[in-house]
């Protein structure tokens, strides 16, 4: 008797197809299917009916999945509202398979490309004759309905909306696979003691399953999260340490492996394919106990994982912005709820959302610490335009007089241009949305990218009547040309994503500036990732005002945070010095104290219409010809329009009308809660048509062009809900949102519209 199945391939954006087979299987195990004349990997998503077409058989049983990888692909899938095609091809195999004829198999074992995934210890249950699963945990996929054709008319798609995922399974369930009888490495870990402040942080921690510890900028929160993974470790766990950047991780590769030896593995984009096989080696045969890594990490096959630690927690680095557009610190939350996993979220400066939340919920601690003592850090803060002015460059020769050493931070280009004045550093705000307006040349007019208002664009600042108004910015490379006209003999390094583009220029970048080969080093927000040098002497921001007032609602949050990050490079052992040229610099003085006090002026500032107190939704569609783009915007607005809980708050063309010959328009909208978003979007799904493609991006840091002349500020605020666990519970019951089975009738090949889910960071909690 043929049981069918629905089975992703791996890499293709098509949906998955029907195949049959007289072997069981269950949902997440890997298997070798015919496609196209090929034979492919593929990974089973769940049984259904047999179908009134003939299938295609399945072929070889090359792995599996193991049952948590297959709970984080299905709450990828329901969460970020892609399909679970998409949600498995995070951890598309990279090697390890190939063509049946090939024999490069590695049963049972995968590498992973980019977001990674292995099977477990021991594989899923596999018996002849079972039933197909229920509708509760049958796996379905949400998007295009059709038909193969070409040379393979039998393999053919089922289609059907999404249902609800089953995101209530027992955490026995999820446990069932990740036990393994392989002995630990003996080695005792080093370990500096804590402090009687680190110690209190450490118990806190240690009581609950979900933590934001807030500690400044010097506080040791990295010696608590060593001490964490030492107390995992004797229980018999295995952790996850998820750092934003890769720039952190030689440092910490080093200060782990003195610590904990050589259970530890590093794991990002820039290890090579030969380092990451020999990594999921070891993890299989549970040589690893640690890892550290970029948010791709979370996806690996690591046994018996007991913690995941996620250090700067406010870092953006940790959102995807492909699809599917996951965020590693939300998916970790998850994981800990049905899991039993803890999770401890750490940073000096917080987002706004997560201190909101942790706060109302008891999980935040506070720690106070280096930061704070006057003496380590000597503010200097000059109003002027970025450039290198003579009192800079007094500060500079100093520091280099004295053997030390300086940073010196640029802004990155933005995708939009702000209109700035140069003489009070004041920024165009939208009175409605308290972010900044862009500038658009041609309409000679500034656009605010969330409600639509607009005006005639100013020929003096409305601060201080000055017509010295100015859309540039200077870049790393400028700085560093200018630096040497001025000091000839200095060593000076750029440490930017242009200079920096394998790990082994990374490793060299800070090798010789930790050695002392490189007196000044001009960098971009990379600087501020955590570096910690003991010969710093001199931090230096520039430009700071671009990224105070760029276009979207969390710009000035994200502005101070990164004054802070970097401020805390320097004065690490000895006295340091930070000086701040900026228009605004007197302004900034007040927020250079406790980062939360900072957070509590941003909480009253912050508008009712923006996360933690509502969802922000930008839905985007796309076409190469203008007209029909516009349409798909038109057609979509009439369902959203008759959906609960919404409100619509703009809509037109986007800031970048124009990229990859598509036009692109917008609709933004705005919900208390995610279930009654996820509601609107199905509602859009069910009656998009073929054409143009749609993306919906939540809390979405695009600038778009709305034409609405609605006021988002004329809602109440209605605050998210007051615990990072209540949201992690409320996905045990999504059937609030309108994630129904449904049958359609099967059309010709093509790819339709698709929606595209973007939800940043833990506005959702």
């Amino acid at each position: 008797m043929s049981l069918y199945y629905l089975v992703a391939p791996f890499g293709a954006k098509s949906p998955p197809f029907t195949y049959k087979s007289r072997t069981a299987y269950e949902k997440g195990t890997l298997v070798e299917i015919p496609l196209r004349e090929k034979v492919v990997l593929g990974v089973v998503l769940g049984s259904v009916q047999k179908p009134s077409f003939e299938c295609k058989e399945i072929g070889e049983q090359k792995g599996y999945f193991d049952s948590r990888q297959v709970l984080l692909a299905e709450f990828v899938a329901y969460y970020y509202f892609c399909t679970l095609s998409e949600a498995y091809n995070l951890m598309q195999p990279h090697y390890g398979f190939g063509n049946s004829s090939s024999g490069n198999h590695c049963v049972g074992f995968v590498d992973f490309e980019g977001s990674q995934a292995i099977q477990p210890s021991s594989p899923p249950k596999s018996t002849k004759n079972s039933t197909s699963t229920t509708a509760n945990t049958r796996i379905v996929e949400k998007k295009s309905n059709f038909v193969i054709a070409g040379k393979n008319p039998h393999l053919t798609m089922e289609r059907t909306l999404a249902t609800k995922v089953a995101l209530d399974k027992s955490k026995s369930s999820v446990d069932s696979h990740e036990a393994s009888t392989k002995p630990y490495i003996a080695h005792t870990p080093q370990l500096h003691p804590l402090s009687q402040a680190q110690k209190r942080a450490l118990d806190f921690v240690l009581t609950k399953p979900i933590s934001l510890l807030f500690g400044d900028t010097g506080s040791g929160k990295s010696e608590i999260y060593f001490h964490l993974i030492a107390s995992a470790l004797t229980q018999g766990k295995s952790a996850l340490f998820l750092m934003p950047e890769i720039s952190l991780t030689p440092q910490i590769e080093s200060r782990l492996k003195n610590a904990f030896g050589e259970q530890v593995g590093i794991w990002h984009s820039k290890v090579s394919q030969k380092q990451k096989k020999e990594i999921l080696q070891k993890l299989k045969s549970n040589e690893l106990k640690i890892i550290a890594g970029a948010r791709s990490a979370l996806f690996l096959p690591i046994q018996n994982l007991g913690i995941i630690i996620i250090d700067e927690e406010h870092d953006d680095a940790y959102k995807s912005f492909q699809n599917p557009r996951y965020n590693a610190r939300d998916c970790a939350l998850y994981l800990s709820k049905k899991c039993g996993l803890q999770v401890v979220l750490g940073s000096a400066t917080p987002s706004l959302t997560s201190h909101y939340l942790a706060k109302k919920g008891g999980y935040l601690y506070r720690l106070k610490g280096a930061f704070f003592e006057e003496a380590k850090k000597q503010y200097i803060l000059e109003n002027s335009p970025t450039s290198l002015t003579p009192l800079l460059l007094s500060h500079i020769k100093s520091t280099l007089q004295a053997k030390k050493q300086a940073i010196i931070f640029v802004p990155t280009r933005a995708n939009f241009k702000a209109l700035l004045c140069q003489e009070c550093g004041y920024g165009f705000a939208c009175p409605f949305c308290s972010v900044n307006m862009s500038l658009h040349i041609k309409q000679n007019r500034l656009i605010c990218h969330y409600c639509g208002y607009s005006q005639i664009t100013p020929k003096s600042c409305l601060e201080c009547d000055s017509q010295n108004l100015t859309t540039k910015r200077v870049g790393t490379q400028q700085i560093a040309d200018e630096l040497k006209q001025s000091f000839s003999e200095a060593k000076i390094g750029i440490f930017d994503k242009d200079h920096i583009t394998t790990s082994g220029k990374l490793n060299e970048a800070l090798r010789a500036f930790r050695d002392g080969e490189i007196d000044i080093l001009v960098g971009t927000q990379m600087l501020s990732k955590g570096h910690d040098y003991h010969n710093v002497e001199l931090a230096v921001i520039l430009g700071i005002e671009y990224v105070l007032n760029g276009g979207d609602f969390r710009s000035f949050e994200r502005g101070i945070a990164l004054l802070h990050q970097i401020a805390g490079r320097s004065g690490r052992k000895h006295i340091g010095k930070v000086f701040i040229q900026s228009p605004q610099a007197e302004f900034l003085r007040g927020f250079l104290g406790d980062y939360e006090e900072f957070l509590a002026w941003e909480e009253k500032r912050r508008s009712d219409n923006y996360p933690p107190f509502r969802k922000l939704v930008m839905i985007h569609c796309s076409h190469p010809r203008q007209e029909r783009a516009k349409e798909q915007m038109e057609e979509i607005l009439p369902i959203l329009e008759r959906q609960k809980n919404i409100h619509i708050i703009g809509h037109g063309s986007n800031a970048i009308e124009r990229i990859a010959n598509k036009w692109r328009f917008h609709i933004l909208l705005n919900g208390e809660k995610i279930s009654d978003i996820l509601e609107a979007l199905n509602a859009v799904q069910s009656e998009l048509e073929s054409g143009a493609k749609s993306s919906v991006d939540l809390h979405t840091k695009s600038h778009s062009k709305p034409n609405s002349k609605s006021n988002p500020n004329s809602y109440p605020k209605s605050h998210a809900n007051s615990s990072l666990q209540k949201w992690v519970e409320s996905t045990q019951n999504p059937s609030s949102s309108s994630h129904k089975q449904n049958s359609h009738s099967q059309k010709s090949l093509h790819f339709g519209k698709r929606l595209d889910v973007d939800i940043d960071c833990l506005d959702t909690l």
